[in-house]
C-alpha cells in the first residue's frame, strides 16, 4: 500500500511539473500563437541575447515551439 502511494506521489509532482513549465510557456506566449519570438521573451524577462535564441530554435523557423521553450528554459 505505500508504494502504491508513493507511486501515485510521484507521480503527481511530476504532472504539477509538466503543467507548470506549460504554463510559462502560455503566459511567455502573449499573442496565444503557439509559439514564443524573441520580443515576447524579452518582455517576460528572460535575458536571451539573438544568438541564444537562435540555437534555442531547433527548427529555425526564428520562434520557439513549446518543446524548444522547456528545453531552453531547463538549461
Amino acid at each position: 500500500m505505500k508504494r502504491i502511494l508513493l507511486a501515485l506521489a510521484v507521480a503527481g509532482f511530476a504532472s504539477l511539473s509538466a503543467q507548470a513549465a506549460e504554463m510559462d510557456f502560455a503566459v511567455v506566449d502573449t499573442n496565444a500563437d503557439g509559439a514564443v519570438s524573441l520580443e515576447e521573451a524579452l518582455a517576460a524577462g528572460w535575458e536571451w541575447s539573438e544568438e541564444q535564441f537562435g540555437e534555442a530554435d531547433a527548427d529555425g523557423d526564428g520562434a520557439l515551439n513549446s518543446e524548444e521553450f522547456a528545453a531552453a528554459a531547463a538549461g
